[in-house]
Order: C-alpha cells, then structure tokens, then sequence
C-alpha cells in the first residue's frame, strides 16, 4: 500500500466516524462537514435552540439579503455608467477595472463635459429632475424576519441577543422591501443655444439611458444605508461574543460559532458596496441638479 492512498482511507474513516460533525454537507457515513460560508440552513437550521435559533436563522437570512441587495446596487450602477460611458465613445481602459467607483465619475465628468460645449452656456439647459423616495411600512418595520413582537428563550445574554438580531432583521428586511417612485428625468435646451447638436443629442441620449437606473439606487440606498448600520453593529457583536452566544445552541455551537463570524466577516464587502453606492448615486444626482 502506497503512503497516500493509506492517508485517504483514515481520512474517511475518521470522518465517517463522526455523524454529529456541523454543516450543512453529508459525507459518507451521515455526517456533515463544516459549512464554509454563510448559510442559514446551516446546523440542522438551528432548529434544537428553538425561539433563539429561529431568530438567529432570520437574522442571517437577512444578512444574505442585504448582501445581495447592496451588490445588485453596485451591479446596477456599474452596468448603467459602462452604458453611458460606450455610448459617448469612451475607451474600455476608461470603463473597466473593479474600481465601479473611479469608473462613474469618469462617465460623469465626461458627459459633464459634453454638455459644457455642446450648448452656449448652462442656462440654455433646462433639467427638470425629481428625485425617487422611498417609504417604509411600519408593520414591516415591526414584525420582518421572524417576529420581533415574541420573547426570545434560552439564557439571559443569548435572548438578549436574540433580540437584538430580530430588530436588525426588521430593519434590514423592511428597508429593502421599501415601497418606492421612481425618479423622472428630462434634459432638453434651447435648440438656438446648441453649438453641437451631434454631441448634444449622443450625450442626453446616454444620459438617458443611463442615469434613471442610478438615481434610482439613489433612492433606495438611503434606508438599506441606515439598515446597514444598526445591522453591522449587531454583527459585530455577535461575532465578538460568537462563543458565549453558540454555547445556548449545545451540539451546534461549534457550528452556530462559526456562522456568527461569516456574519461578521460579512460587514465589510456590505459596507463597501453602500459606500459605492451612495458616493455614485449622489454625484449623479448632483449632475443633475438634485
């Protein structure tokens, strides 16, 4: 027998061994392996610490959630400055990299640019902008994500953070499902003051077809901005405690310790996306008179 085949065959036996190992993967034998990423189905979904385990389930659904809503803002940001930037003739080095950021304000400044020669002077356009706004629904506010209405069991720390995830949840969870109007945009001049209509058309075109899309995110940013904060901070703490607070789940705590702090880690990649989000957004909207 060969060293590495003999390595392999402990391994599985060593693994099928343990058939209460946490995750959310089977191997051979009916055991799991650990989870490596976030995953509210994790850990038999926390099912054994009843009130405080659906809570903490809900929390890190949200979690998912607002991680996909601030990355779909990006995506969408991206995808309309790359629009507007090909159809006023910038270079690819101009519209690629990752930096989605850098990348906008390029586009801005360029049809800012456009438009300062195209027409005589600023006064020859007329930019009628209203900006979106969104709402939130009080009930949603108060009862999203599991029901922050209900008394959390187990331990004193571990209802107490129970708790605190459920309020994040709510806002979390409220704030992207926000009700909200769209903005209206209308860019046109005094055709007399235009001393380049080919330029001028090409830049209101991609103005266009980009800037609703932007000054939309704008909108909707708003209220996940301020989700986001009440909900790192809960984050944050609980992955700071991650250790006391999985010791209420018993056989899943190794499991529960480790989705703790994949919400955590997650704080960043959130942050960075509403700080994108609400720098572009707000220069679009400055461009535009909001």
């Amino acid at each position: 027998m060969t060293l590495r085949p003999f390595l392999l065959s402990a391994l599985i036996v060593g693994t099928t061994s343990c058939s209460h190992l946490p995750g959310g993967h089977s191997i051979p034998g009916g055991g799991s392996l650990p989870a490596t990423s976030l995953d509210p189905n994790a850990c038999g979904g926390f099912s054994s610490a009843g009130d405080v385990g659906a809570k903490f389930k809900a929390f890190l659904t949200a979690t998912q959630d607002l991680q996909k809503a601030t990355a779909d803002s990006v995506a969408t940001i991206k995808n309309s400055c790359v629009t507007m930037g090909k159809e006023l003739g910038m270079s690819d080095a101009d519209l690629g990299g990752d930096d989605v950021g850098a990348t906008c304000q390029k586009v801005i400044a360029a049809y800012q640019a456009n438009l300062s020669v195209a027409v005589k002077s600023k006064a020859a356009l007329k930019i009628e902008f209203t900006p979106g706004k969104c709402t939130l629904q009080a009930e949603a506010d108060a009862t999203a994500g599991g029901g922050c209405s209900g008394t959390a069991s187990g331990s004193t720390s571990a209802g107490s953070s129970a708790q605190g995830q459920c309020a994040a949840t709510a806002k979390v969870e409220a704030s992207i499902h926000a009700t909200c109007t769209p903005p209206s945009l209308s860019i046109t001049a005094d055709a007399k003051l235009v001393v380049d209509k080919s330029k001028f058309d090409m830049t209101i075109k991609a103005m266009n077809d980009g800037l609703p899309q932007i000054l939309s995110v704008a909108a909707k940013i708003g209220p996940i901005k301020e989700a986001a904060v009440y909900w790192a901070e809960t984050a944050k703490a609980l992955g700071d405690s991650a250790k006391d607070f999985a010791s209420a789940f018993k056989d899943q705590a190794t499991c529960v310790g480790l989705q703790a702090g994949f919400a955590a880690k997650a704080a960043a990649g959130v942050q960075a996306n509403v700080s994108v989000s609400v720098s572009v957004s707000a220069s679009a909207s400055g461009s535009v008179g909001g």
